[in-house]
This record gives C-alpha cells, structure tokens and sequence, in this order.
C-alpha cells in the first residue's frame, strides 16, 4: 500500500491549504510525524518516527463533513480521532460514517471481498478529543446508547473514548504529545485574550504570536501563520454566521410551512455540525425544501469563506 501513503500525504498537504472548511487541529496532525505521536500518546505506544504511517483524510462535501483525521500505522491499526469543542452524544454514528467511508476510500479492494478468503483490514481505534469549556458528562460513548431497543448478541457495536484535552484538564495525552499540548495552550490562550476583553478576531493574532515566542508549535505556526489565523477566525464564527444564515432564511420565508419547533431542531443540528444531508433524513425535509436550504443558505457561506 506504498501508493496510499504517498498519496495521503500530498493529498492532506493540499487539504491543509485549499480545503475552506478544513481545521487548524486536522491541518496540525496531517503531519506525519505528528499523526505518528498523536497515536503513541493515544495508545501508549511507541512507533519511531520512520514508522510506516499515513493519514487517511477526506474531501468534505455539502452533504457530509469529515472534521479531523485517520491515521493508518503499519496498515494495521486506523486510530479516528474527532476533535470537538462542544459535546456531542451523536459522535458514534458520525464515526461510524466516517470509518467506512475510509476504509473503502483507502483499504477495501471490492474484488477481494468477493473472494473465499478472508481479507485483512486494520482495526480501528474511536478517539474524541474535546476542549469545550463545559464539564464532560461521559468519558465513553457507545453507538448501541442510540440504538432504540437493546440489542444484546450479534449486533453492530462502536465504541470512542472521550478524552477532555483542555489545557489544564491534566489529561495524560497532554503531557506525551507536545503537540497537542502546543493546540491545546493556543487554544487557551486564545479565550484568555478574549476573557480580558479583546474580540474573537483580536485575540487569535496574539495569541499565535506569544506561542512562537514561548517556542510552542513555533516551526509550524511561524511558516502558517496567517493562514492559521483565518483558519481559527472561520472556526470560531462559523457557527455564529451559519445560524444568523438560517434565521435570515427563516425570515424570508425559506422554511414557510413548517413548524417552529422543526426550524429549531434543524438549526440546533446543523449548529452541531450535523450535515445538511444528514439533518434532511433526520427531520424528513422534502427534496424541494432541502434544495432551498442548499441554494440560500449553505451554498452562500461556502462562496464567503471561500473569498476571505
């Protein structure tokens, strides 16, 4: 599989600097010998920085988002790991989408499958990594939670460890992963900044700034800087512009027709970063009303963040 790491590696290079909706932490782990110490200080492992590794990203699409990274090592184990700033209980079947859309964009040969032997795959590992300010509830997260009568026996089970990686969590990964200890202090220093006052856009700068300073992540954030904080800044207020998206659509009558209580359950899922696809199955939309949504309100946003 020499051809699927080279090719995942130049493809998460161009994604780093092309992919409007990619994410600093995504961006930060494409790298290969920091995907490599991501999973040593998730595993408790101890790969070399030669080992055989590569990173399994995605294209996002409108109707599905691919948020962080899979990291293949020795094409035997895939470690998934999901970085969130706000708790989701969902993260199982999410993951789940996830994992079989990489293992059948990187690893499934279908003619293979087909055949009287077994074929051999790597074997995932589930990670979500969470920073929000909120106390953690669950620090486990099982897609059955979500099944709607308990399946015991042969049935379909994934399971994701939820670590809180703040700062000052004290979370082991911390302390093994320069890293993510490095995304974790800018992260912090970033709300300190604007719990002292300055605005979303103003506390990024600095905050970058006194990291390089500190010599944290220095190499990598003084070659990116600018495009690290665009990409923070979009992080931040993506949210924010995608719901006054939707209220602006509500107010033109996008969703006539509809009951209050389903705009605030589609606005509180895509919120979550649930995608429109997604969303539309969930509250059962008609084609014609998703395709409304599409035209005025994602499509818009796209062509926004695309010419910042």
């Amino acid at each position: 599989m020499e051809h699927h790491e080279e090719k995942g590696l130049q493809e998460a290079k161009q994604k780093s600097g092309n992919n409007v909706k990619d994410t600093l932490f995504r961006m930060l782990f494409s790298e290969k010998a920091r995907a490599i110490e991501l999973c040593n200080a998730l595993e408790g492992t101890n790969y070399p920085p030669d080992t055989h590794a590569m990173v399994c990203n995605l294209e996002d699409s409108l109707l599905r988002r691919y948020n962080d990274a899979a990291i293949a090592i020795e094409n035997k184990l895939i470690l998934f790991s999901e970085h969130q700033s706000s708790f989701n209980p969902n993260m199982p079947i999410r993951l789940l989408s996830y994992a079989t859309d990489v293992y059948y964009t990187w690893f499934v040969k279908m003619k293979e499958v087909y055949k009287d032997q077994l074929f051999k795959i790597p074997a995932p590992k589930f990670y979500v990594l969470y920073n929000g300010e909120k106390k953690l509830t669950k620090d486990v997260l099982k897609l059955s939670d979500a099944f709607e009568i308990e399946a015991g026996g042969f049935t379909l089970e994934l399971t994701a460890k939820v670590l809180n990686v703040n700062y000052d969590s004290g979370c082991e990964a911390l302390e093994k992963s320069p890293s993510l200890k490095g995304y974790a202090y800018l992260v912090e220093l970033i709300r300190q900044n604007q719990k002292s006052g300055l605005s979303r856009d103003k506390a990024i700068k600095p905050a970058i700034a006194q990291c390089i300073e500190e010599n944290i992540l220095a190499d990598f954030l003084q070659e990116h800087f600018e495009e690290v904080a665009n990409m923070l800044a979009r992080e931040y207020s993506f949210e924010e512009e995608l719901e006054a998206r939707l209220e602006e659509g509500m107010e033109k009558g996008v969703r006539k027709g509809m009951e209050q209580g389903v705009i605030e359950s589609a606005i509180k899922l895509i919120k979550k970063g649930m995608p429109l696809g997604e969303v539309a199955e969930a509250l059962e939309l008609s084609d014609d009303l998703v395709r409304q949504l599409e035209d005025i309100l994602v499509q818009p946003l796209l062509k926004e963040a695309i010419a910042q």
